[in-house]
C-alpha cells in the first residue's frame, strides 16, 4: 500500500519538526509534502492525490474541493475556518477541523490589553511624549477617561476566546454584556453576562469587542448604522476577522468622532497597503493579527492541527470538526 500523503499548504513557520514528529510517530505511512502558497490554481497540482491537507491561510475553495477524490481531512492551524468551503468539502464527504482551544488565553490577554490601552488612553500618551511633550495633559484630545470600574464591556461571540475575555474582565470590576445567537444563558451560569440583542448591546457598551467567526452571518456585522449606535465615548475591539466590520464605516467613525477610538489586531487586506487611511489615525491601535502568538500556543496549535490527520487517517474522528452540518452528521 502507497503511503498516505499529507500537503502542508503554507505556513508561517518553516520549522516543521513537531507536525512530522506527531505523524511520524503515529505508526501510519506518511508522505509529509510542504508547500508555500495561498493560491488555490497553484495548489491543485499537488493536492489532486492528497489523502490530508493541513492549512493556515491557503484558499481551500470548491474548485480545489473537487480535485482531491482521496482527501479525508482537512486540518485548519487555528480556529477560525472561513479560508474553506465548508458547504463543499462536506458535500464531497472531508470533514474540516480546527484547534477550537488554541489561544484562548493569549487573545483574551491581549483583548484585556486592548481595554487598559483604550481606558487609560495610553496610545495617545504615548505620541504626546514621543514629540517632546510631559507634564500637563489637560489638553491631550479624549483626556481625562473615565474610570474604567463600572464600565460595560460588550462581548460579542461568547466562544471559548469571548468566555475567557468575560472572567478576566469580571475581575476589573466591568459590567458584562454579551451577544451570541448560538448561546443561552443557562451555558453562562459560570459568568456574569447579562445576553442581549446586538442592537442594545451597541447602544449600552462603553467597549464593544468581537470574537465571533466570519460567516455569512457575521460578514459586515458592524458597520455604519451599527456605529453609529454607540456611544461617542464608546471603543471597539475587533479580535475576529477584519471583515466582521465594514472598514470604510470604522474610518468615518473613528474621523467624525461617532466613536472615540478602536483597537484592532485584523482587518479587512492583511497586510495592509501603506495608504490604509486608518494607519494615519491618532485613535486608532493596530496590531498585525498576532494577539494569538505565545512560545506554548505555537507548539499546542502545530501538534494538535498534526493530530487532527492522523486521527482521520486511522480512521477516527478528529475531536473538533466543523461542517458536520455539511457532512450530513448529528
Amino acid at each position: 500500500m502507497s503511503p498516505f500523503k499529507v500537503v502542508i499548504t503554507d505556513f508561517g513557520d518553516p520549522d516543521h519538526s513537531l507536525e512530522a514528529g506527531v505523524l511520524d510517530t503515529s505508526g501510519l505511512d506518511i508522505d509529509l509534502v510542504r508547500l508555500q502558497t495561498r493560491d488555490p490554481e497553484e495548489l491543485i497540482p499537488h493536492v489532486t492525490d492528497a489523502d490530508a491537507l493541513i492549512v493556515q491561510w491557503a484558499t481551500i475553495n470548491r474548485k480545489v474541493v473537487e480535485t482531491m477524490p482521496r482527501c479525508k481531512v482537512i486540518s485548519r492551524y487555528g480556529i477560525g475556518v472561513d479560508m474553506v468551503d465548508l458547504q463543499a468539502a462536506g458535500e464531497h464527504g472531508i470533514p474540516v477541523a480546527n484547534v477550537p482551544d488554541f489561544c484562548m488565553e493569549e487573545v483574551s490577554d491581549s483583548t484585556i490589553g486592548f481595554v487598559f490601552d483604550l481606558s487609560r488612553r495610553t496610545f495617545i500618551l504615548d505620541r504626546y511624549v514621543r514629540s517632546g511633550g510631559w507634564g500637563s495633559t489637560q489638553a491631550l484630545p479624549y483626556w481625562p477617561p473615565p474610570r474604567l470600574r463600572g464600565q460595560i464591556l460588550g462581548i460579542v461571540g461568547l466562544g471559548n476566546i469571548g468566555r475567557a475575555v468575560a472572567h478576566k474582565a469580571s475581575c476589573l470590576g466591568l459590567k458584562l454584556l454579551g451577544h451570541d445567537p448560538y448561546v443561552k444563558s443557562e451555558h453562562l451560569s459560570e459568568l456574569d453576562v447579562e445576553l442581549v440583542t446586538l442592537d442594545d448591546l451597541l447602544l449600552r457598551s462603553d467597549y464593544v469587542s468581537l470574537h465571533c467567526p466570519l460567516n455569512d452571518e457575521t460578514l459586515g456585522l458592524i458597520g455604519a448604522s451599527q456605529l453609529a449606535l454607540m456611544k461617542p465615548s464608546a471603543c471597539l475591539i475587533n479580535m475576529a476577522r477584519g471583515p466582521v466590520v465594514v472598514q470604510s464605516a470604522l474610518y468615518d467613525a473613528l474621523v467624525n468622532h461617532t466613536i472615540t477610538a478602536a483597537a484592532l489586531d485584523v482587518l479587512e487586506q492583511e497586510p495592509p497597503k501603506p495608504d490604509e487611511p486608518l494607519l494615519h489615525l491618532d485613535n486608532v491601535i493596530i496590531t498585525p493579527h498576532s494577539s494569538s502568538g505565545s512560545t506554548e500556543a505555537v507548539v499546542q496549535l502545530r501538534r494538535d492541527t498534526a493530530q487532527n490527520v492522523v486521527d482521520a487517517l486511522s480512521g477516527k474522528k478528529p475531536r473538533s470538526i466543523v461542517n458536520c452540518k455539511a457532512l450530513g452528521w448529528t
